[in-house]
């Protein structure tokens, strides 16, 4: 409690100090002077610069308006100004917030900030800002409600996380050490151990897609004796792809009760994923290893830095997440160990190119001793597709499809790849000739919908397209599937293009397309994705013609098409690139997330290119840092 005194003390008596509260790694000051509350950048600044914290100010219980008065207030200031076509508003008596969803921010915020300050003035509430998906969906409606409840539980759990992480800086040359848990030689259940004398945390925490549901190969080695969920002190999530958050929920529903730290639409994703999840298993009339409460409970202990931000997760760590240019939220995970002792830099999945809908993979890492790169297409023959070169084949196969009359389906990932495509298709559909339905079907709807409301996490073509209005995820011809009944339209187009999940052909809505189009020889199947090994979609990659779907032997005639530049991953050239053009050059890397031979590969050659230390574990192996 030493640093809440010490700001404390910094602090002139006309504060009107309330109370003064961690807030995980930040601090909260709750004040009763309506003058500070309105005007203390000056004092702030100053005590931020001598205690190298983040520290908030914002209104206690006796200052700010009545809810109802205040909500009154903020539509009065809005009625003077454009109309910001605000949601709905939440007040969090509790922590002092106002949260204002709304479809047009900068309507709230004003040029410089401006708009917020007058909603301060006004209503003596901290006002925050979201945006609302402008596309409907009752799954990322859910998801963002489960984000605000239970002000009162959110305030005292972050406050006791904060009492938990103030970074000792007396740390000497202690050893380091990282277990593989799942994912090293293969692709599937990552999962990754830190540990220190002081600290335990968790990286990902997924499931295996290609292997048999409940099987142990199905999950990470989260028994494993150096995982003791009662000593974990913190979760790293890379992003929300279910190799990687598959099994989040349950480390929840096993005991483990401390932080989950992702950015927020990693969180968002967690949420409609898992769900997901859940609702397969029952649809298979299996069970999944947790329930939506699990779910819940994650939810309440998430916290979500910004791209860049520094953040305390343990006496003896910190952690900065950046931009991985894999799909939306995604994150490269690096932690600094004591006060300079160790940097590790675990790239989760990572593309170092420009996409439709993302910028590159950030290398701006001041320091990396350690690495842990995703090998995926770190092969010796594995090298991508221009992405120029990609959309001229992918679009080619599919305008010689639709011109005889055939349907083109698209296997892909709810979350990254089909919003790729998307990107790429809308393209075309802004063309004169190009009058084709675009049905989507599974989750892809919904996770568009996410991607509507964080656009700020998108590349800048695809902003400007949305501050335009001509945003790619709202045009015409995208045609929503959202029931069984409504894939007889699909069915009876004549020719038409359908994305939908899963994106390697292991289940979901791909499997009754299939079944109703596999056997007419018109019609193309174009794989644009990774297919795991095992996987019915690796399969038909290879040239089976029969597959069983539902119980029925179903004739493979369609056309089948690969195109490789779509990939959300780097290949091996890109993945030497990104290690070659680090700020700093690690001193170790170890390689992941992918097929053994890539792995080694891999290595191999990152030793011999840049001359330093490389490996490629195997799950249940542990390589001390230091």
């Amino acid at each position: 409690m030493e640093e809440l005194n010490d700001v404390k003390d910094l602090l002139p008596p006309e504060a009107n100090v309330d109370d003064i509260k961690f807030e995980a790694s930040d601090i909260v000051v709750y004040t009763n002077s309506k003058d500070f509350f309105l005007d203390h950048s000056d004092v702030i600044q100053d005590i931020v610069s001598k205690l190298k914290k983040r520290v908030e100010v914002r209104p206690s219980s006796k200052l700010f308006n009545k809810p109802e008065a205040a909500e009154e207030k903020l539509y009065d200031l809005i009625d003077e100004r454009d109309n910001a076509e605000i949601d709905n508003v939440i007040f969090q008596p509790s922590l002092g917030k106002m949260i204002i969803r709304t479809h047009k921010p900068g309507s709230i915020i004003g040029k410089k900030g401006r708009g917020l300050q007058k909603i301060k003035e006004a209503t003596l509430w901290a006002p925050q800002v979201e945006r609302v998906p402008a596309i409907s969906s009752k799954v990322v409606d859910r998801a963002r409600e489960l984000t605000v409840e239970d002000p009162e539980f959110r305030k005292k759990f972050l406050h006791d996380v904060g009492k938990k992480i103030r970074l000792d800086k007396s740390v000497g040359d202690e050893w380091i050490r990282v277990s593989a848990l799942g994912g090293f030689r293969q692709v599937g259940r990552s999962c990754v151990l830190l540990q220190t004398e002081e600290s335990n945390v968790l990286m990902d925490a997924g499931i295996n897609p290609s292997a048999e549901s409940g099987s142990k190969e199905n999950y990470p080695f989260l028994n494993a004796p150096e995982l003791d969920l009662q000593q974990l002190d913190a979760v790293v999530l890379s992003h929300a792809h279910m190799d990687h958050v598959g099994m989040i929920p349950y480390l929840y529903k096993m005991g483990y009760d401390g932080p989950l730290y992702c950015t927020k639409p990693t969180r968002d994703l967690m949420i409609m994923m898992c769900l997901d999840y859940i609702g397969l298993a029952h649809s298979e009339n299996a069970k999944a290893p947790y329930d939506s409460s699990d779910i819940k409970k994650a939810v309440k202990r998430t916290i979500t830095p910004d791209y860049g931000e520094v953040t305390d997760i343990t006496p003896d760590m910190r952690l900065t997440l950046k931009n991985s240019g894999h799909i939306i939220g995604s994150a490269l995970c690096h932690i600094h160990v004591g006060e300079g002792l160790h940097n590790l830099l675990y790239t989760g999945d990572y593309n170092y190119d420009q996409t439709e809908m993302l910028r590159p993979a950030d290398t701006n890492f001041q320091r990396v001793e350690t690495m842990i790169t995703e090998s995926t297409y770190g092969g010796r023959d594995d090298k991508q597709t221009p992405r120029e070169e990609s959309n001229k084949k992918f679009l080619s196969k599919v305008k010689q499809t639709l011109n005889k009359g055939g349907k083109v389906i698209v296997p892909v990932f709810a979350v990254g790849r089909s919003q790729e495509v998307l990107g790429l298709l809308a393209d075309e559909m802004q063309r004169d000739y190009f009058d084709y339905n675009v049905y989507i079907d599974g989750m892809i709807n919904d996770v568009n919908a996410l991607h509507t409301a964080y656009p700020e996490f998108l590349s800048k073509k695809v902003q400007n397209k949305v501050n335009d209005e001509d945003s790619p995820f709202l045009m015409d011809n995208v045609k929503p599937i959202g029931s069984h009944h409504e894939r007889k339209e699909v069915y009876e187009d004549d020719a038409c293009i359908i994305l939908t999940t899963s994106g390697s052909i292991t289940g979901g809505p791909v499997m009754s397309y299939l079944q109703e189009e596999a056997s007419n020889p018109d019609n193309t199947l174009i794989f644009v994705g990774y297919q795991f090994e095992g996987s019915l979609g690796r399969k038909i990659q290879e040239g089976t013609d029969k597959v069983n779907i539902n119980g029925d032997k179903v004739d493979v005639n369609l056309s089948t098409y690969t195109v490789s530049g779509f990939s959300a991953h780097s290949d091996r050239q890109q993945i030497i690139n990104f290690s070659k053009n680090l700020r700093s050059t690690p001193n170790k890397i170890l390689t992941n997330h992918g097929e053994e031979s890539k792995c080694f590969s891999l290595a191999s050659s990152l030793h011999k290119i840049l001359n330093i230390d490389t490996s490629a574990p195997q799950n249940l192996e542990t390589i001390r840092l230091n």
